[in-house]
């Protein structure tokens, strides 16, 4: 679904659950003006809610801190509420669009699971596999944006903004990589936060670290 169309560009999607509350989930997607598609794995939160919901919001923000939280935790982050869909803006949003789920592609695994009465498999956090599993278990989600807005103007580009966002997505997979692996890379991306960040790349970094330190000592590790 990527080769040969927009950018990927990573976001804070949105979603509602059955009872209306807002869910956040740091997600690539590829962006284009009228359509986005978004890649969830089939046993998260967030596919589940775009199967029944079928809208999302997808926010673009320079807060790491937020980008890191909503790839590590369930937490709730400070939001209001779209215009065009029923779904909610992340607040500390440099630009957002509103969507509506146009057609959703899933794997034919999936399909064959829920064929046969399984459905696919959920888990209180939004699960990753491994990169060999990858392929299977995305589904290619395709919306139509319906509305957005722009709140303030992306900071730039900053190696240390990068750099969290890498470290997020690492320590999100603790479960499927090996550990030296991603220890090695948030070990290799620190000196970027050093050097290039500010206050708030070094508390989001923090806060990755922190948690990973707590998954280790959990056990819950690859």
């Amino acid at each position: 679904m990527t080769s040969g169309a927009g950018p990927v560009i990573e976001t804070v999607v949105t979603t509602l659950d059955e009872r209306g509350e807002p869910h956040f989930a740091s997600m690539g997607v590829v962006w284009s003006e009228l359509t986005i598609v978004i890649r969830p794995y089939t046993n998260t939160r967030t596919f589940r809610h775009l199967q029944k919901r079928g809208a999302a919001v997808v926010n673009v923000t320079d807060d790491v801190l937020a980008f890191a939280k909503s790839a590590l935790t369930h937490e709730r982050l400070d939001g209001e509420p779209a215009a065009h869909v029923r779904g909610v803006v992340l607040r500390n949003v440099c630009h957002w669009r509103e969507v509506e789920v146009s057609e959703i592609a899933v794997p034919d695994a999936v399909r064959e699971r829920v064929a046969r009465g399984v459905a696919p498999e959920g888990s209180a956090a939004e699960r990753r596999p491994s990169a060999s599993a990858e392929a299977i278990l995305r589904a290619d989600v395709v919306t139509r944006v319906v509305g957005g807005g722009s709140r303030r103007a992306f900071a730039g580009l900053c190696r240390a903004k990068h750099a969290v966002v890498e470290a997020s997505i690492l320590a999100s997979r603790v479960r499927f990589l090996p550990l030296s692996e991603i220890v090695d890379g948030i070990r290799r991306l620190e000196p970027l936060v050093e050097k290039t960040g500010g206050p708030e790349e070094r508390e989001a970094f923090s806060f990755i670290r922190s948690y990973l330190e707590r998954r280790i000592r959990a056990g819950n590790t690859r």
